[in-house]
């Protein structure tokens, strides 16, 4: 018997504010890979009204300089199975037939008339658990502290106070894709959702709209003074596709009664009390309206999360955000018997170097421009990111590349990545997954080119734009955390057709029938570790808050844990480690996420002048307020430490970096880079810095790795 299945896709979609109106598509390619016929490498946002043209270095503000918002786009795929072949598998390869449902597309016979689309945003950050610290405090039954722990209200998220003054909830709004319309995700627009049986849009007056109380909006609405009024918008495109838009990279200060404050403390890089940011996720739904007037829900439905924005769009971590999803899918949920089954990786399994070993060494070759290294390293990155499948003769590449199952064992080889880990890991490790398809290449178990199950155009969009997000350090993250890691977190039955596939979100079927008006309408929502559904807000709310703290002091750190000795947190350690090298005190400073937190960039300005070599690289963050060479080098012996080399490329006062977070210029290819078209000292396989808003005599310049916490800090030249 057949049936036909409808499903969205991105399974999880990613949006990014912006402080422009205006915006552009998320990239639809994978980050730093080759694409065929292509001068650009993937990674690249899309140019809006356009399939796949993807915008140049001058698209990225708009007419005025402001930084453009990130749409994630969302369609909706068909696909014919034949129940009596049984379970689904992934990937579907010839067992389904996607085709992509759009506007006057045929489902089961019926002409599909328009498309109703559904979303709900949401942000709980200032109502959920202090974050910064993985799963652990999740672990028997356990929880960590809320946040405003002093706020009116029992300290829980299910407090109804709580609820009511520390969620912005913005409610579900409903659009037709044939109208076009941009439908807000603010106070002044009502509510909406689609009617289960007829598919049209049903106004929700009685929804209890929730956004920060009190006080006015400065004159640019941005910095520490800045009031939230918008999560955001959703459009459509001309095939009813679904656009969501993140909001406008606002924060601002509560006082202990939830009301505007701008005398709010930002004391803290992850959790600061009494503060709001205007990020936010949920879920999106859809339903088909069909020309005799009959509708079908969408089962398939999918999630959307608005984040920071991406400075490097070009460049992959090296774990990324689909690496743990896949991963955990492999590990918890069977998603590939013959890769992972009764609790082992299967050591016949033979890896597909293009899919599973080349996006590894690519990322890794990448981060040469957004990490500061020495000529000779990025000569070795350089090699990584050219190899080919055969090209491992000699080079015994799994000594350099650390063991995630034993991530504290001691080598006399610097072992990569080359950056932190999350909690409970000094150092950043591949997943299982990863290591064990770089093992199997390693011993020559791989498959033919071309001999990889290929995937459908949907399942493409899931992994892509996953890939394109930061995974591997989760202290707590960028677009999403550690909970990314739990199975708890997915929708279970995902072999069956009518499931929606695997990766789906299990969201919660919230019933906006039953909101009234003065009653908070969303709870706390989900615990990592627990058994119960996923509601608006549930994924971003176990990030930093506001997130512009965490991005700006996520430059270079010291290791907290081994694998490398950790620096005993005084001043009398770093003398110790000055006086006696090789005493085992780890002084060395790593990159947080240099990838998507570009720490030292070339800029286009800098190779122009430098001519055919590469200049000494600068701070992406850089100017007035960042140089650390006003602070004190030494510290009390109780004091933790505070040297001015830990501190630099970063703003000192974490309320600057609220008004300057626009200006950070973006890194991309320079094939993308309009100007530097015909200039023949540019190779085409450079990654620049471009549209940056400070100016170039403002920066301190990098020192290349390896660079320590007692190094001198960089003084720049006086102007003649």
């Amino acid at each position: 018997m057949a049936y036909t299945a409808l499903r969205i896709h991105p399974a999880i979609g990613i949006a990014r504010v912006g402080n422009s109106e205006e915006y552009y598509l998320g990239p639809e390619s994978m980050a730093g890979m080759e694409l065929p016929g292509k001068t650009c490498t993937g990674g690249l946002p899309i140019r809006p009204g356009t399939e796949d043209t993807t915008i140049v270095s001058t698209e990225l503000r708009d007419g005025s300089g402001k930084l453009k918002r990130q749409a994630a786009r969302f369609r909706i795929f068909q696909y014919a199975f034949d129940e009596a072949a049984g379970l689904e598998t992934y990937p579907l390869g010839k067992r389904g037939t996607p085709l992509e449902v759009a506007i006057g597309s045929t489902v089961d016979g019926k002409l599909v008339k328009d498309i109703v689309w559904t979303v709900h945003l949401a942000n709980k950050k200032a109502n959920s658990w202090v974050g910064g610290d993985g799963v652990a405090p999740f672990e028997h039954g356990r929880a960590p502290l809320v946040r405003n722990q002093d706020f009116i209200g029992q300290n829980t998220p299910d407090d109804p106070q709580r609820l009511k003054l520390l969620v912005i909830d913005a409610g579900p709004r409903a659009v037709l894709a044939s109208h076009q319309a941009v439908v807000q995700f603010d106070a002044a627009t009502e509510p909406s959702c689609a009617d289960t049986d007829s598919g049209a849009v049903c106004a929700l007056p009685a929804y209890p709209v929730s956004f920060p109380r009190g006080g006015t909006p400065g004159a640019d609405g941005h910095g520490p003074g800045a009031i939230i009024a918008s999560l955001g918008a959703i459009t459509t495109e001309k095939n009813g596709r679904l656009l969501v838009l993140g909001g406008y990279g606002k924060a601002c200060g509560f006082d202990a009664q939830g009301n505007y404050s701008a005398s709010a403390a930002l004391g803290d890089n992850v959790n600061n009390d009494r503060w709001f940011d205007d990020v936010a996720d949920g879920p999106v739904t859809a339903s088909l309206v069909f020309a005799d007037g009959s509708s079908r829900a969408v089962e398939g439905s999918a999630w959307v999360i608005s984040s920071d924005p991406s400075y490097a769009p070009q460049t992959a971590s090296v774990v990324t955000l689909w690496d743990d999803l896949y991963c955990t899918w492999l590990e918890k949920m069977a998603l590939r018997p013959a890769i992972y089954a009764q609790g082992s990786y299967q050591a016949g399994y033979r890896c597909h170097f293009g899919s599973e070993v080349q996006p590894v060494l690519r990322a890794a070759s990448l981060q040469k421009w957004t990490t500061s290294l020495p000529p000779r390293a990025i000569k070795e990155h350089d090699r990584l990111g050219k190899m080919a499948v055969d090209g491992l003769r000699g080079y015994r590449i799994m000594n350099f590349i650390r063991d995630p199952d034993q991530p504290e064992l001691a080598t006399a080889i610097p072992q990569m990545p080359l950056s932190l880990g999350d909690a409970g890991s000094g150092l950043l490790s591949l997943t299982r997954a990863q290591y064990f398809f770089m093992k199997q290449w390693s011993q020559d178990r791989y498959a033919p080119a071309g001999s990889d199950v290929p995937l459908g155009a949907g399942e493409a969009l899931d992994r892509t734009v996953l890939f394109n997000c930061l995974g591997g350090r989760y202290s707590p993250g960028i677009e999403m955390g550690f909970i990314v890691r739990d199975p708890g977190l997915y929708q279970q039955a995902w072999q069956r057709h009518d499931s929606g596939g695997p990766f789906r979100i299990n969201r919660e079927r919230l019933d906006y029938r039953k909101a009234v008006k003065d009653r908070p309408f969303l709870a706390g929502g989900y615990t990592p570790l627990r058994a119960g559904a996923v509601q608006p807000g549930d994924l971003s709310k176990f990030m930093a808050l506001p997130w512009h703290t965490d991005y700006n002091s996520c430059a270079t750190h010291l290791p907290e844990t081994p694998p490398e000795r950790q620096l005993l947190n005084n001043q009398a350690a770093i003398d110790a480690a000055t006086a006696t090298p090789g005493n085992g005190i780890n002084t060395l400073l790593y990159s947080s996420w240099p990838a998507q937190r570009p720490v030292a960039v070339y800029t286009y300005d800098d190779v122009v002048a430098s001519g055919t070599a590469l200049p000494t690289p600068r701070f992406s963050v850089r100017g007035k307020g960042t140089r650390a060479d006003g602070l004190p080098s030494t510290t009390p012996p109780d004091a933790g430490i505070d040297r001015p080399a830990m501190q630099v490329g970063r703003y000192q006062d974490r309320a600057q970096f609220l008004l300057n977070w626009p200006r950070i210029g973006v890194v991309v290819q320079s094939t993308a880079i309009p100007q530097a078209q015909g200039n023949k000292n540019i190779c085409h396989d450079y990654y620049l810095e471009v549209e940056s808003l400070f100016d170039s005599d403002e920066s301190n310049l990098v020192e290349y790795w390896r660079n320590t916490a007692i190094d001198k800090v960089y003084r720049p030249k006086p102007k003649p």
